[in-house]
């Protein structure tokens, strides 16, 4: 069953990079706690217990997730069986869902209302930054969800895994299936930007979400790329039913990819952190002041501006991040490569992903934190704005809160 022959069960990878993942969001609750940054208040969230920080609560479930998970693994390596591969993901499924007051249940129960709200079709409904940060979390295990769909039809099905790697046979329909699972994150991001835009009608929003409806092309790409290899290699050419042959898919696939990552990277530095602003305006100037009536100047080549209102004190944070995102915006593209789905549990693609989570990590902590800055100044700086102060001079714990979500109160 074991058909990478790694160290790590195939059926076991995507229960483990979820694991991973909340240990990563309770990191990041961590350091943004102990940075001076209230989470709970970014969030809009009700402090369920305020004698017990936010963050331990989280580490407190990820430590359940993990023991059931790694007790299961141990029974799996002593077994060998494919029964026990299913028992993490039941057991995991029956603690989000169970009804009684223990168990963490506020916690469990606001995670619930978030999913609803996440996957609502309402296009006139509220959009919440933690809703947003939810759904960007999501996108970021996309792949593993695809590979969820994969391990449930060798495990319940009963499926050779070998037909999903190099077999033409549309098992499980998973041709379709996958693609369709992995892009429902995209889409649901797709849908809070329009949502925002209705609400707001700020047109930001809607180059948002021409961002992540880019990422629709690459997915359909890379299943086509896929499948074609796989004729080529069975029949020595694509079926001529075909529009397209495989080099055309290839091309198609790497323009649509490297114009998704670079325009997502760029998304990352200049909107979600604010750390850069390109105009085309000159600085004002104390004439300027004088005659407002005249008109800005203009300048033929744009100028970049560094945002200055900067939460962390040491700027090589900012810079380790920036450069960090852009490694991993470009790697990461290879999830999405003609050798997805199973196949991308191997050792190296396994890595891939735990290093996209990662990456995620890291965006949520500097996407958080020019939240912060925002709420407090309520406005990030232009490039007009030349001031050079920090938010660490200022009450940033009481400055600029917004009220719980309504039905967190509930």
């Amino acid at each position: 069953m074991d058909i990478d022959n790694t160290f790590i069960p195939v059926t076991f990878k995507p229960i483990i990079l979820l694991t991973l993942g909340i240990w990563g969001w309770a990191l990041d609750l961590f350091i943004l706690s102990h940075s001076g940054l209230d989470p709970v208040s970014l969030l809009q969230l009700h402090q369920v217990d305020k004698h017990i920080p936010f963050h331990k609560t989280v580490f407190s479930i990820a430590t359940v997730v993990s023991f059931i998970v790694l007790f299961n693994l141990w029974l799996y390596w002593y077994w060998q069986s494919t029964v026990i591969a299913i028992v993490p993901y039941i057991t995991i499924l029956v603690f989000l869902l169970w009804p009684g007051k223990a168990m963490y249940s506020k916690e469990r129960l606001r995670f619930m209302r978030m999913l609803r709200r996440v996957f609502s079709f309402n296009l006139f409904a509220t959009v919440f930054f933690s809703d947003i940060l939810l759904a960007d979390m999501l996108t970021s295990v996309s792949g593993v969800m695809g590979d969820l769909f994969v391990v449930g039809c060798v495990i319940i099905g009963g499926k050779d895994p070998s037909t999903f790697l190099g077999s033409v046979d549309n098992v499980c329909y998973h041709d379709i299936i996958i693609p369709l699972i992995i892009s429902v994150p995209y889409l649901v991001r797709l849908k809070q930007c329009i949502s925002e835009y209705i609400e707001s009608k700020y047109s930001r929003h809607l180059y948002n979400a021409l961002k992540y409806a880019s990422s629709i092309p690459v997915i359909i790409f890379a299943a086509a790329q896929r499948k074609a290899s796989m004729y080529i290699t069975e029949t020595g050419s694509t079926p001529i039913t075909w529009y397209l042959d495989e080099i055309v898919i290839f091309r198609l696939w790497i323009f649509f990819v490297f114009s998704n990552s670079l325009y997502s990277f760029w998304w990352d530095i200049s909107m979600d952190w604010n750390l850069i602003t390109i105009t085309y305006n000159t600085p004002e100037t104390e004439d300027d002041k004088r005659h407002q009536n005249t008109p800005r100047r203009k300048r033929l080549l744009p100028s970049i501006y560094i945002r200055r209102q900067l939460y962390f004190s040491r700027s090589i944070w900012y810079i380790g991040a920036v450069i960090f995102d852009f490694l991993l915006r470009i790697s990461w593209c290879l999830k999405l490569s003609s050798y997805m789905y199973l196949k991308q549990l191997d050792s190296n693609i396994f890595m891939l992903q735990f290093m996209e989570i990662t990456r995620r990590c890291v965006w949520t902590i500097f996407r958080m934190e020019s939240e912060g800055v925002r709420r407090v100044y309520n406005s990030l700086p232009t490039a007009s704005g030349h001031d050079t102060f920090r938010m660490g001079l200022l009450d940033h714990k009481t400055s600029g809160l917004l009220s719980p979500i309504e039905e967190e109160e509930a």
